[in-house]
Parts: structure tokens; C-alpha cells; sequence
């Protein structure tokens, strides 16, 4: 027989956004549940750097505005979070770094622009003299800061949020897993389940999140609404992968974040170096080989010390998702309603927190459903596994 679950709340993906929802709402009496068709954090999370951002961006170019403003609050609330200091306890998550450095490319503009991330950022940067900078900058001629932004492992992040809630996670069969029966208006009133395993289960929502990324243009599609807000930008991210040291920075050129290091370590104790910023998004739609060769000599540039002879290459590709009222590249969250279906995207890691505060306010009050407890043999997703250790094709040919 299917088994029949009254909920408040039903959310559909279990990235950061998800989980982190999934976690308030549970704290806050709500009965709340989540489906995942692949892996937790699948897509965007996954692929992520992990860099809390602070609004470098903003500062950079002298812009100000509420989005502005909304995200330099965000690094201190996820360090409370990560220290334990607050809910969600975040204690165990695995940091790669308590912060990151800043530097700037030769040139006017782009000392301009790393005087402006002095001055605009609501922690201030700090000088590092000579003795305390990264290995690779020791030398370098010009300031290099010491930037409030800490790193973490987002692998062990949605680790710590899902064991919180092993019950509360629902794997289902893929797609074909969800089975969505809607008004003609897109109001949702009952999903389907079912787990790869075959067993079903019916859930009756008041109301429904999409937090499925790239899957929200699909599901809103099955349910008749619109998508023309709904934008995909993809990136071409750049790893490397040998003998390096630890490196977690942005290097700033012509006022804006020109590359992005972070580093972590693979399952044999390599380092692994992740490269974002212009050169992953110029590289996009280019192949791996021009992608690799534009890091390459980027790098050549912002550490010149740094010695590439022995080192593997790779990419992946990172699709981001975004919702937009304007067609612009959005620098908050955004949420759409529709009835009693939510769709949200974060949009940036550091705004996964104020994305759940937003959703709050469009629900409504829990009701008086038994809180949710799972099913005798549901399985719960698993995390996903990060791009280095997936990627088969480095390559050391220089």
C-alpha cells in the first residue's frame, strides 16, 4: 500500500539552498521533508569554491545598493554558524581556509580597485607584510590583503546539514521519480514519490519549494508556469593538480576578481587548486585545452614564482542557474510565488542563508500535521562526489 504524509512544506532538490531550508523549517515546528532525484548537491553546490563571500565584487567597483549591503553581513553569520555560536551548527563542516588573501595585477586600475576593497568591505581588509603572505606572494612588489572570507569543503558542508535530517531525506528514482499532480492554475496537491528501490509514497503539501537549480525550469514546466526568467550561465572551471601549496585568493585585475584560487586535497593527499573567475567564464564554451593554456598564462602573470612544470591539468564544466526578474545577471536570491509553489535560487553560496529568510516570509504558519518522520526503508540521498575526484582526463602536456 502507498503511505500517505501531510506536510507544511515539501522541498524538491537538496542542494544548499534545500538543506539549509530543510533545517530551519524543521527547527521552527514545521512538518517538512525533501526529495532528491541524484545527489545531495549535485550540480551547483558541488562544483563550488567555497568561498563565503563578503561582496569583494561590490567593492571593487564602488557599487553599493541593498544587494550590496545584504551580502556583507553574510561571512559573520556563517562564521557564528560554523563555529557552533548559532543554528544551524555548523561546527563540523571542514574549512579550507579562515580566509582569504587579495592581491593586485600590475596596472592603475587594478591598484584602484584593491584600494577599493579597503574601504568598501564591512570587515577591512589587512595588510600581510612580507613574512606572514602566502609562499607565492612573498616577493610580490605590490600590497597583498588578508580578506574575512572563509573557505569550506562543500562536500562535508552538505554532510553536516543532511545528518541532521537522515529521515527527513528523501532519494527518489530520478525524474521519473516525481510524479506532480497539479491544479490547471499550477497549484500543487499531491506528489508521488517513488524510490529507486520501487517503493511509493503520496505527500500532500501546503506548499511546495523548488530548489532544484537547473531541474526548476523543468519542473515548471510539468506544472504550466512560467520560465522565461529563468537563465542558465555556464562556466568552464580550470584544476590543477601536483606538487602546490596551499592557495585560497582572488588576484584583482582592471577592478574586478580576475582569478579565484582555492585548494583542497584529493583522496590520495594531493593538492588540488580550483580556478574561477574571468578566465571561467571567457572559457565557457571554449574546449578544455584553451581553457587550460588561458589559465596557464594567467597564472604566469599573478604568481610568477609559481612553477607549472610538473603539474596536471583539468576542467569541468558548472552550470549556474539563476531566476531574474530583469534578465541581468542577478546579485541576490530570488524567489518567485506562484500559488503555493516557491522557486528559489540563491544564486551565490554566502546568500543560501538570507535565501531561507525570503522563503519564511512567503509561507505560511505551520499547521497542525504530525511532524515528519520518513518511511521504514526509504533510502536517503547521498553527497555528491566533488569534480577532481570524478575528472578522469588530466593531462600534464604542457
Amino acid at each position: 500500500m502507498t503511505s500517505l504524509h501531510r506536510l507544511d512544506v515539501l522541498i524538491l532538490g537538496g542542494g544548499a539552498a534545500g538543506l539549509w531550508l530543510l533545517d530551519d523549517l524543521h527547527r521552527q515546528g514545521y512538518s517538512a521533508a525533501l526529495a532528491e532525484a541524484s545527489t545531495l548537491g549535485s550540480g551547483q553546490t558541488i562544483a563550488s569554491q567555497g568561498i563565503i563571500h563578503g561582496g569583494l565584487k561590490y567593492a571593487l567597483n564602488g557599487k553599493g545598493g541593498s544587494a550590496a549591503r545584504a551580502i556583507r553581513d553574510m561571512p559573520l553569520r556563517w562564521r557564528r554558524s560554523l563555529a557552533g555560536e548559532v543554528e544551524p551548527d555548523l561546527s563540523r563542516t571542514r574549512r579550507r581556509a579562515e580566509y582569504c588573501c587579495i592581491w593586485a595585477a600590475p596596472g592603475m586600475r587594478s591598484k584602484i580597485g584593491l584600494l577599493g576593497a579597503s574601504l568598501g568591505l564591512a570587515v577591512k581588509p589587512i595588510a600581510l607584510n612580507k613574512e606572514t603572505r602566502p609562499a607565492l606572494l612573498r616577493d610580490w612588489k605590490g600590497q597583498v590583503l588578508r580578506l574575512g572570507e572563509q573557505v569550506i569543503e562543500p562536500g562535508s558542508f552538505l554532510q553536516v546539514l543532511a545528518d541532521r535530517h537522515l529521515k527527513r531525506i528523501l532519494r527518489v528514482d530520478g525524474t521519473q521519480g516525481v510524479d506532480i499532480k497539479a491544479s490547471p492554475t499550477g497549484e500543487i496537491r499531491e506528489v508521488a514519490l517513488r524510490c529507486p528501490g520501487g517503493k511509493e509514497m503520496l505527500v500532500q503539501p501546503d506548499q511546495v519549494v523548488l530548489a532544484a537549480g537547473e531541474g526548476n525550469s523543468r519542473i515548471r514546466n510539468r506544472l504550466g508556469l512560467p520560465v522565461e526568467h529563468i537563465q542558465r550561465r555556464p562556466l568552464q572551471m580550470v584544476m590543477l593538480r601536483g606538487d602546490l601549496p596551499t592557495m585560497n585568493g582572488h588576484c584583482i585585475r582592471n577592478a574586478s576578481p580576475w582569478l579565484t584560487i582555492t585548494s583542497t586535497q584529493d583522496h590520495a593527499d594531493r593538492m588540488v587548486w580550483q580556478i574561477g573567475g574571468q578566465v571561467a567564464e571567457d572559457t565557457a564554451r571554449s574546449t578544455a585545452s584553451i581553457a587550460i593554456n588561458r589559465a596557464r598564462e594567467d597564472l604566469n602573470h599573478a604568481l610568477p614564482s609559481l612553477d607549472l612544470s610538473t603539474i596536471q591539468f583539468s576542467t569541468y564544466l558548472a552550470e549556474r542557474a539563476e531566476g531574474t526578474s530583469s534578465g541581468r545577471r542577478p546579485d541576490r536570491p530570488t524567489t518567485f510565488v506562484d500559488g503555493n509553489v516557491i522557486t528559489v535560487w540563491p544564486t551565490k553560496l554566502a546568500l543560501v542563508p538570507m535565501l531561507s529568510d525570503m522563503i519564511q516570509e512567503d509561507l505560511k504558519p505551520p499547521a497542525d500535521h504530525p511532524p515528519f518522520q520518513g518511511q521504514e526503508n526509504w533510502p536517503t540521498a547521498s553527497v555528491a562526489i566533488p569534480p577532481w575526484e570524478m575528472e578522469s582526463s588530466w593531462t600534464n602536456a604542457h
